[in-house]
């Protein structure tokens, strides 16, 4: 037992949420998968590994650029600028100098431009340390010197680290901290998740215009993950196109680090389908009602479950939630859903649509305005496992951007000194770095119900897109020791990637990708008996049951402990 004078640690949990996205406002809206998680993190942990070690759970909620009490126009310009993006990194990073004790631990999460931003203060942590309070009187100062050493070409591009530089020994010897400069383990980063970064820190090019002069300002520390960082998670989304939404993925450089765990995996869907909070039910109810964000929102609850305690009575009871606001939607909604929203912004956003790199994301006046309608029903709810409609998010409105650019699973660029080259280089210049990148198997679960015929419904006018899976092949595979897994192999078969495994139930603990699934299959079934006409969710829920089938294909034994360690590409 602890003994009661022992003070107890702290894990300090930073929740960055994305643009024009909070859940400290008195407008209705969905809740993002970032709200999600703030409200399902336990007040304390009950130390499941160590009887001598207990953790008050303190978060952090950052809410979405261009939030708050601000005029349209200035949360316009938010938005669609990197403005607020420097100020966001800093009140985080504030908050964890002000609570940090030694032997804590910082744990950030974030989706699109939140998800830079807790990417950012985990690298800015990671590079500099935490320093004490009084200290930060002088944050100006440090803060400066790290811009410029993210800048230099002989600095972070070379290698070499922060705390190696000139600049560094020069703050040193202004006497300046309290008891000499932040420890190395202060350094240290337990988490980091996150949902989807996209376009290096979420400011996108316009019409044609470069801004990664603007990007490589604050871009440095967020595509090569630091050694400080000791697990990374990254939910992908399939689907987007839109060129401004190119993907950031982190890559890790393994002669420089061994220690790091990194996983980064491939869902269906669009950039709001990953990360959560769609205005769609109070507008149109053309999407898929949050299917597919409660899939990444499992999944990273259960990558993040051996980290971090969370309520588990407060998860099913939302599952159960979820349950009945679908159902109140499907037979009885009160919702008034006008097909056009009103407003300036509303104006705005349609007219000078190149300014407006976050369409899915916007929260329209619309949302903001609804009111209670007379009850109606929606015959159209799709009620099974990531199986509802994807809207294509490459609308008109992001013509002016550029051509579509499907996303490219492992092959995709990181952005240097505002170019995009390949992360792992070419068949002449290989960078040997790695992405460590996975197929979710809801993706093979969407091609068996629903097809590439109906994966996507493409907006108007748009030209529709190759798929990025499109022509590969996935097959099964048998390792050394029994272990068997599939992977996905592109039709030039240059790419092999693993497909993620939704591990088996084990004793006392709860599965949250698979209590979601079980969740999704059984509104699927109660659907189908209750008349809807929806063939896919009948195949999908009474049909069959496609975990337990993947379970014996996948042959899970009882004398290993099942793991998604990630493994280097197999012959195809």
């Amino acid at each position: 037992m602890v003994d009661a004078d022992t003070p107890w640690g702290r894990r300090l949990i930073i929740c960055c949420d994305g643009t024009w996205q909070s859940s400290t406002t008195d407008k209705q809206n969905v809740p993002s998968n970032v709200t999600k998680l703030c409200r399902l993190i336990a007040r304390y942990s009950e130390a499941k590994t160590d009887q001598n070690k207990h953790w008050h759970q303190l978060v952090y909620y950052d809410g979405g650029i261009g939030t708050g009490d601000l005029s349209e126009a200035e949360s316009i310009r938010q938005g669609a600028t990197g403005a607020g993006l420097e100020e966001n990194i800093i009140e985080a990073y504030n908050f964890i100098v002000l609570n940090y004790e030694p032997g804590d631990e910082i744990l950030c999460f974030g989706f699109s431009r939140g998800a830079y931003t807790a990417r950012a203060v985990a690298g800015l942590v990671a590079d500099i340390g935490v320093l004490q309070p009084l200290e930060m009187q002088f944050f100006h100062d440090i803060y400066r010197c790290y811009e410029e050493y993210g800048l230099d070409p002989n600095g972070s591009k070379s290698g070499v680290s922060f705390r190696e530089t000139s600049a560094w020994k020069k703050i040193c010897n202004k006497n300046i901290f309290v008891e000499g400069p932040p420890s190395e383990a202060s350094r240290n980063i337990k988490v980091v998740g996150v949902w989807d970064t996209v376009g290096s820190l979420g400011v996108p090019d316009i019409l044609g215009y470069n801004n990664g002069n603007l990007r490589k300002k604050y871009g440095f520390n967020n595509v090569k993950l630091s050694k400080h960082v000791q697990h990374a998670y990254h939910a992908l989304a399939l689907d987007d196109r839109r060129p401004s939404f190119r993907p950031t993925l982190w890559y890790i450089d393994p002669e420089r680090n061994k220690e790091s765990e990194l996983k980064q995996v491939w869902f269906p869907g669009v950039h709001i389908n990953c990360g959560g909070g769609s205005d769609d039910p109070f507008t149109k109810m053309e999407g898929d009602m949050e299917n597919i964000s409660i899939a990444t929102f499992t999944w990273m609850l259960q990558c993040i479950a051996p980290h971090v305690d969370l309520d588990q009575a407060g998860f099913k009871f939302y599952l159960k939630q979820y349950q009945n606001w679908l159902k109140k939607l499907r037979f009885d909604c009160t919702i008034l859903h006008p097909q056009e929203a009103g407003g300036v912004l509303d104006t705005i956003w349609k007219t000078a649509s190149w300014i407006n790199p976050f369409k899915s994301e916007q929260p329209s006046a619309a949302a903001a305005t609804s009111s209670v309608a007379k009850s109606h029903t929606h015959d159209k709810l799709y009620f099974g496992w990531g199986i509802g409609p994807i809207d294509d998010s490459y609308t008109k409105m992001y013509f002016a951007n550029g051509a579509p650019r499907p996303r490219r699973p492992g092959r995709e660029e990181m952005e240097i000194e505002g170019k995009w080259s390949p992360i792992k280089g070419d068949a002449s210049r290989p960078t040997g770095f790695l992405t460590n990148e996975y197929i979710h198997p809801l993706v093979q679960h969407r091609i068996e119900t629903v097809g590439w015929a109906k994966w996507i419904k493409w907006a108007d006018l748009a030209r529709p897109s190759p798929f990025p899976l499109e022509g590969w092949k996935r097959k099964l595979y048998t390792e050394e020791d029994g272990k068997t897994r599939y992977y996905w192999y592109s039709s030039d078969g240059e790419i092999c990637l693993p497909e993620w495994c939704v591990l088996p139930d084990t004793p006392n603990e709860i599965n949250y990708e698979r209590a979601w699934y079980m969740a999704a299959l059984d509104m699927g079934k109660e659907a189908s008996s209750e008349g809807l006409k929806a063939a896919d969710v009948v195949k999908a829920a009474g049909g069959k049951d496609f975990l337990k089938r993947l379970d014996g294909e996948i042959k899970w034994r009882s004398d290993m402990k099942p793991g998604n360690t990630w493994t280097p590409a197999k012959k195809s």
